[in-house]
């Protein structure tokens, strides 16, 4: 009896194997790989830009479009092992992709693109995050592989030449056909919102899949293609003329404060601290009992806090500093600062220059990093201090100097001048990994205690965060010890987000419920960092309509009455009531829109216009309008380098 089981037994799984390889040999094979890409893809998708909605069904329909074109190579092959062996190649390439696209979004809310694949002189900060980014589901992209590695080394399957059926093929072709003829005329309409001067890689794939994003991304980096609407200087200062005017006429729907803020700093020194990931949410708040800034919190409290700061980018610190020192935007490939360096800007350190300032700028890492050698080559900055420069590089944050030994530092490098200096300091403490390695003694420099967060992302972001705010006490101290308290201005800003939105103990931390979470607040959230502000005389003031980097140059000027040429930023005294992110969503006081609709902020519903009054809704759309005109002048100033001759 049990010799009969066995014999079934095997039988049985003989069957199967025949079987495995009879789909493996055949043109069956093709749609099989073609299933397994279209699965992935949606696994992407719902781990990525659609995390917290649902897939639309024309998504998924476009994505087998491509999923077609993909595969139909393999038809071509009549050597069954030789396309078994592209479908292997195919379907890796392809997992590979989608992989390296998800771990990037996981790192940066946004879709890699083939400019920064080159940015090998990244690849160390890359590398130190990665393992943040990795968990167990994604070896979904690569469980297939394992499998038939399993298989054929056991020599379970053997794949070699079978007949196909003769009809399969033509079958197949006319489903193929018939699917196509429904809908081709999609992939153009999807393309073209890819295509759009306003690069939002979100959008992009949300239309037009995946794989019409890195399609047109590609082509875009073989061809050098520009997409700026202006090419011509005298075209663009009138978009420019057209859109300050537009300003003003939003600005009459606000009651703007009396201009009492010019020329109050003039003379003064200027100091700016960019804060590396520090988001506004971390301000006054707690846990366990401790503060997580109570530095940063007094001085927010004494001084000017600016709590409606929004980052102009989903990108990096790089694009950060372009945005502030420029007042334009950075490009979302994340090209701007370090490929067109040799632009002419009308940039901050020139206007200072050009007011008797003596410009000074530091940042505790290697000077090729981010290309920032040859960028601050270009500028008018006086004195220029990296990592080496540094006497004391004893305590380094992974590969940046510590903000303690930074700011320790750099008040005995200032040189002595008879007039006002401007200086530019980039902190980098809180950067990610946020594990804050290579601290010295960080048991009496973290005060706080995360409790249950200890060693998870949210955790280690607030301890290297309660650092970064231990380091600017002791900045602080030594700002008024050496005499700059009464005679000079201090403005603090974050330079991007530290959290990835619907990360799960963010939500928890924030005190709300996961599963019906506002999700247009975590957008606002996410871009909303950190700002501040001491000018000597005033005390206690909070403003809060939005502002945003490209606003920090003419607020500066305009305290310091020194004249700004140009700028698409508004001081931030001067009552802006919206701001907008270079890949199109814009913030409004009470509105968020997400380059598609408006949302109300309180909560998070789409503006219907039969709950929305007219005049408010036109607003909205005349401020849309306006938005495309202010991205796409940034856009034109950046990758035509129009201002060269003209500032």
């Amino acid at each position: 009896m049990a010799k009969t089981q066995e014999i079934g037994q095997m039988k049985k799984e003989r069957k199967i194997k025949l079987s495995i390889e009879f789909l493996l040999s055949t043109r069956w094979y093709v749609l099989i790989i073609a299933l397994l890409i279209l699965f992935k893809t949606i696994f992407f998708y719902s781990n990525t830009v659609f995390k917290n909605d649902t897939i639309w069904l024309w998504s998924i329909r476009q994505t087998c479009l491509f999923v077609i074109i993909i595969v139909f190579p393999l038809w071509l092959f009549k050597n069954s092992v030789r396309r078994f062996e592209a479908g292997i190649v195919i379907n890796l390439l392809v997992s590979l992709l989608l992989f390296a696209d998800e771990l990037y979004y996981q790192y940066a809310s946004n879709i890699l693109s083939v400019m920064q694949v080159g940015n090998t002189q990244y690849k160390n900060e890359i590398l130190m995050v990665l393992p943040t980014l990795l968990n167990a589901r994604q070896i979904w992209y690569f469980i297939d592989f394992i499998l038939v590695a399993i298989m054929l080394l056991s020599k379970w399957i053997q794949i070699k030449f079978i007949e196909d059926f003769k009809w399969l093929p033509a079958v197949c072709s006319l489903v193929c056909i018939l699917f196509f003829c429904t809908s081709y005329h999609l992939i153009p309409e999807s393309l073209e919102l890819v295509t759009g001067f306003i690069y939002s890689k979100y959008k992009s794939v949300r239309y037009g899949t995946i794989y019409g994003y890195h399609y047109v991304d590609i082509k875009n980096a073989m061809s050098n293609h520009k997409s700026a609407p202006y090419n011509d200087y005298d075209e663009m200062l009138l978009a420019y003329e057209d859109l300050k005017s537009e300003q003003n006429a939003y600005a009459e729907l606000y009651t703007p404060e009396s201009d009492i803020y010019t020329g109050m700093a003039e003379g003064k020194n200027v100091f700016v601290i960019q804060l590396e990931s520090i988001q506004e949410f971390v301000i006054g708040r707690e846990i366990n009992g401790k503060e997580i800034t109570p530095n940063m919190n007094r001085f927010l409290e004494e001084n000017i806090h600016i709590t409606n700061m929004h980052s102009s980018s989903y990108t990096t610190t790089a694009d950060a500093e372009h945005s502030f020192i420029t007042s334009t935007y950075p490009s979302e490939n994340g090209e701007a600062f370090s490929k067109y360096y040799a632009n002419t800007y009308d940039d901050i350190f020139k206007n200072y220059k050009k007011a008797g300032y003596t410009n000074i700028y530091a940042h505790g890492n290697e000077d090729s990093f981010w290309n920032r050698k040859n960028v601050f080559s270009k500028l008018a900055v006086d004195e220029v201090f990296f990592l080496n420069d540094f006497e004391d590089t004893s305590e380094l944050i992974r590969t940046y100097l510590s903000d303690e030994l930074l700011y320790q530092q750099i008040f005995d490098m200032l040189p002595e001048t008879e007039g006002p200096i401007f200086v530019d300091l980039v902190a980098a403490s809180s950067h990610a990994p946020f594990d804050l390695e290579g601290i010295e003694e960080k048991e009496n420099k973290v005060s706080i205690d995360v409790g249950k967060y200890r060693g998870t992302t949210l955790g280690n972001y607030l301890e290297s965060v309660n650092y970064a705010d231990y380091a600017f006490g002791l900045f602080w101290e030594e700002y008024k010890a050496r005499g700059f308290y009464d005679n000079s201005v201090l403005l603090i800003y974050g330079d991007h987000y530290g959290m990835t939105m619907y990360d799960k103990d963010l939500i928890e931390f924030l005190g709300e419920d996961s599963q019906n979470y506002n999700d247009i607040r975590m957008q606002y959230e996410f871009s909303n960092v950190v700002c501040g502000m001491r000018i000597p005389g005033i005390e206690k003031v909070e403003i809060n309509q939005p502002v945003s980097r490209i606003d920090i140059k003419p607020t500066l000027l305009q305290i310091c009455n020194i004249e700004d040429t140009f700028s698409l930023g508004t001081s931030i005294f001067r009552k802006k009531p919206y701001v907008c992110i270079n890949n199109g969503k814009i913030v409004t006081e009470e509105y968020y829109y997400d380059t598609e609709k408006w949302y109300k902020l309180a909560t998070g519903e789409s503006i219907e216009r039969e709950d929305t009054g007219e005049e408010i809704k036109d607003w909205l759309e005349k401020v849309v309008t306006s938005m495309n005109q202010e991205i796409g002048i940034s856009i034109s100033i950046v990758t035509e380098n129009l201002l060269k001759d003209k500032i």
